[in-house]
């Protein structure tokens, strides 16, 4: 019977130097290190030789499925990666040569614990499609229903973890040799790799995440989503409904252009936005060969191989942020671009809200959307320029709204992201102030935010008492703002805003009486009350 071959790591340093010198990559780096910057922060950017990325590319690709990942995983941050790596990086081929069908039987035997003639009434041979860890066949159950059986290459597992074990040691050499680039964080990023291969190489996550993605659409009108077989699904092999329409890839096919193609990217749309939104899970490649349109008003999620995760709070941040284009807000934009890194120095607000209001004048002025490359090229650079690194979330939720947004703009050329998710976003805030649960949740973090913000007031409060004594403390004054015109706009900026929150504790106590619990009142105006007195408090000793 025909057995894959397990690789050992002094094989695979070979195999790996081999390619390394092959493709010349040391020529590259000899290359890069001697190119010319152009002017800007952080000493410039490297005028990159126009041969390196591809040359880059076609080597990660013949390294294997380990390096793909990485290649692929950098062609979502190009805020830690040049330009035009990214651009070549998207384009990394994800396709392999086929393995053996004696192989792939003996593998779904082995996994499954019966023989083939057991399980399937026919299976094709040839696969239908065969990436970097793992082929697809079509099959025809005892029962005779049509199945995609997705099946790995049977030595692959191996030769990831071997990868890992040569990688791991020389990114924690170049980590501790060149402190400077302990900012980027490339163990971490190689950990994040690590972990996401390993989710990848066992089925059974997938499939976890596959079924929670399928409960959550039941009943969700014009998205289907594949049932999972779990009688026949193992760490190695994963069986699914077989699912027939046309694939969004194949543009040309005339069936496809016959059908609505602005109803299909509202679907789309809607669905991606639930994902993230409001799930936190959602499919990371919404790409062309992931969707496939079942009819007019259907499409079909394919492969949840590569998902996404993204915490409560990140989702509402980014959410924030999308309401703030929504609205041209520049503040709620700074704001929210703000909350959403991760701050690792001292941040100007004043000067990022100058330069979110450059990227609000783009958005205003070429209607594009958070994922499109520019406005994402200039978020990364006022991050950048104001000590701030965006999390991998959020980078692996743009790229899924570049693509998908891609996507719907050739099914719809009119289409445009930011009013069509308009509707749905306000639509979610809605559901999530009126109703009962969502009001005793925006009540219950109101009151966590105060009792925290008055557990942490005496520690605030010693340590401006501290540095006061020790005549450390460092106040920003700004000479022109000590006018008496100024004086008088911050008394009527003072009455503006006890009017307007006075305004909001009444209209709040409405929202709670009209669409909530009477129950709910009584906290509400408690925790409301308690917000005044503070904002009073605040506001008579700054006044001071």
């Amino acid at each position: 019977m025909a057995r894959a071959r397990a690789v050992s790591k002094l094989q695979r340093t070979v195999e790996i130097s081999r390619i390394l010198y092959k493709n010349d990559v040391f020529g590259m780096m000899r290359e890069m290190a001697v190119a010319e910057r152009t002017p800007g922060p952080r000493g410039g950017q490297v005028v990159i030789p126009p041969e390196v990325p591809r040359k880059t590319r076609r080597a990660l690709e013949e390294l294997g499925p380990t390096f793909v990942k990485i290649g692929q995983l950098l062609g979502t941050r190009p805020d830690l990666v040049p330009k035009a790596f990214v651009d070549e990086f998207k384009s990394l081929y994800d396709r392999t040569t086929p393995s053996p069908f004696p192989l792939i039987k003996q593998l779904i035997e082995r996994e499954l614990g019966r023989p083939m003639e057991e399980l399937f009434d026919h299976f094709e041979e040839v696969p239908v499609a065969s990436a970097s860890i793992g082929q697809v066949h079509f099959a025809v159950l005892k029962n005779g229903e049509k199945v995609a059986v997705k099946c790995q290459h049977p030595d692959i597992e191996e030769r990831v973890f071997v990868d890992f074990e040569i990688m791991e040691p020389m990114v924690r050499f170049v980590e501790n040799l060149f402190a400077a680039s302990r900012v980027w964080q490339p163990r971490e990023h190689l950990n994040e790799v690590f972990d996401m291969l390993v989710k990848e190489l066992d089925y059974r996550y997938e499939a976890r995440n596959h079924q929670r993605v399928y409960e959550s659409f039941q009943g969700f009108e014009g998205v289907k989503i594949p049932k999972i077989h779990w009688e026949f699904t193992a760490k190695r092999v994963l069986v699914l409904e077989r699912i027939e329409g046309y694939k969004l890839s194949d543009f040309d096919n005339p069936d496809l252009k016959a059908l609505d193609g602005k109803r299909l990217a509202r679907v789309i749309t809607h669905a991606m936005a639930k994902q993230m939104f409001e799930d936190r899970l959602f499919h990371a490649d919404p790409s062309p060969g992931n969707l496939m349109a079942v009819d007019a008003t259907t499409v079909a999620f394919l492969d949840f191989g590569a998902v996404g995760k993204v915490t409560k709070r990140r989702a509402e941040r980014i959410l924030h942020l999308i309401m703030g284009f929504v609205r041209n807000d520049v503040e709620a934009v700074a704001q929210s671009l703000y909350d959403i890194c991760n701050v690792y120095g001292e941040v100007d607000l004043r000067a990022l809200s100058r330069d979110a209001e450059r990227i609000m004048d783009y958005h205003e002025r070429e209607r594009a959307s958070v994922g499109d490359p520019v406005v994402l090229d200039m978020i990364i650079q006022v991050a950048q320029r104001h000590n701030m690194l965006l999390p991998p979330d959020f980078m692996l939720i743009t790229r899924a709204l570049f693509q998908f947004e891609g996507l719907c703009k050739k099914l719809d050329p009119e289409f445009e992201l930011v009013e069509v998710l308009q509707p749905y976003i306000l639509g979610v805030i809605r559901r999530r102030v009126v109703s009962a649960e969502g009001g005793a949740e925006m009540l219950l973090d109101a009151a966590l935010q105060t009792t925290e913000f008055v557990k942490a007031l005496p520690t605030r409060l010693a340590a401006l008492s501290r540095k006061i004594e020790g005549n450390d403390l460092r106040i920003k004054v700004d000479l022109a703002s000590m006018t008496e015109y100024h004086a008088q706009e911050e008394r009527r900026s003072f009455r503006t805003s006890f009017t307007a929150l006075i305004a909001a504790l009444v209209l709040g106590s409405g929202l709670v009486l009209a669409f909530g619990s009477p129950t709910f009142l009584l906290p509400f105006l408690f925790v409301a009350s308690l917000f005044v007195l503070l904002w009073a408090f605040v506001m008579l000793y700054l006044a001071d």
